[in-house]
């Protein structure tokens, strides 16, 4: 068997706000159809038509390769070996950046079609179930302020973890994008209502998106919200403040997770060992595929860190998450 057609699908809701933070308002799926006529599909968080223009790229020299010219062809079950080759022969123009981006979309299509030509689900391709259950985790986005008071928001906030209640989630995040709107104080005061109207028997983490360019203003909202218990508050700093997020998370018992930037396994390496992450959080459609994410899970395992898959993208990469969270034991 024998991959056949490699093809981008340039996907944008009608209904995009450019000044919200949606990212399934578009996608680039991929398809890889092997010559037996089945296919799988993958997606990644870029825009498309970048996606689409660098797999249409040709070889350039042994170091700058068509992702084209080195796939087709090739057997589709060695999925693994494929993403090194790709790696590899791409290496000069996309080691990190699109080419990762593009990458980590066809390893997750391909190990779609390797399950449905298998028969069995990606979950047991890597390894098989880790646990018997998977714990959701509700994410609770009231959306961008767009003109919002403060007191609207909130009301809001509370609204949804209501439901998420009513839903029975045992698990919360709430996307906490305020910025401005509030200042640290009244974040903190918030952070402990949030706390207290999701009671003590929930898991309860924040995510802050980057609110803070330095360290010791996270240090103290993050000191500040011991005693809520959180599981953990992710990206407080920028992704690229190494230095930062090690000091932070060396400050203070409220657990720091990062990742949904990053790419490849070198990367998270880098912020496991510099930056003192307690979790780490790869995205499929970012890191590298599946492939790449369980070479950082396991890495995180030997560290003794959690891995909390990101996603933030339409039901392909939900559905490829779900299997890479079932087969992971951290």
């Amino acid at each position: 068997m024998k991959i056949q057609r490699i093809e981008c699908l340039q996907l944008r809701s009608p209904h995009a706000a450019p000044e919200d933070c949606d990212g399934a308002v578009d996608t680039a799926a991929i398809r890889v159809t092997a010559d037996n006529g089945m296919y799988g599909l993958g997606e990644t968080d870029a825009p498309p038509n970048a996606i689409a223009a660098l797999l249409e790229t040709p070889t350039a020299h042994i170091w700058s390769r068509s992702i084209r010219d080195i796939l087709l062809g090739q057997n589709p079950l060695e999925v693994e070996q494929l993403w090194d080759q790709v790696y590899e022969g791409t290496i000069y123009h996309a080691r990190r950046g699109l080419g990762i981006l593009l990458q980590s979309a066809i390893d997750i299509a391909l190990h779609d079609l390797r399950g449905k030509i298998l028969g069995v689900p990606v979950y047991q391709l890597l390894g098989g179930a880790a646990r018997a259950h998977v714990i959701p985790y509700a994410t609770l986005f009231p959306s961008m302020p767009q003109g919002r008071s403060w007191a609207e928001m909130q009301d809001c906030c509370f609204a949804l973890i209501d439901k998420a209640i009513s839903l029975g989630f045992r698990a919360m995040k709430m996307e906490m994008l305020f910025y401005d709107l509030v200042n640290d104080r009244e974040l903190v005061r918030f952070i402990h209502e949030c706390r207290k109207r999701m009671g003590d028997g929930r898991d309860y983490m924040i995510d802050v998106g980057y609110r803070w360019k330095n360290f010791n203003a996270a240090l103290a909202v993050l000191r500040a919200i011991e005693d809520a218990r959180l599981f953990f508050v992710e990206t407080p700093l920028h992704t690229d403040d190494l230095e930062g997020l090690a000091r932070l998370a060396d400050g203070t018992t409220t657990p720091v997770a990062v990742g949904e930037f990053l790419q490849t396994r070198h990367e998270f390496r880098e912020l496991m060992d510099r930056g003192h992450c307690d979790v780490i959080q790869p995205d499929l459609g970012r890191a590298g595929g599946i492939t790449e994410a369980m070479r950082c899970a396991r890495m995180a395992a030997e560290r003794g860190l959690y891995c909390v898959p990101h996603a933030w993208k339409t039901g392909l990469s939900g559905a490829a998450t779900r299997h890479f969270g079932a087969a992971v034991a951290n």
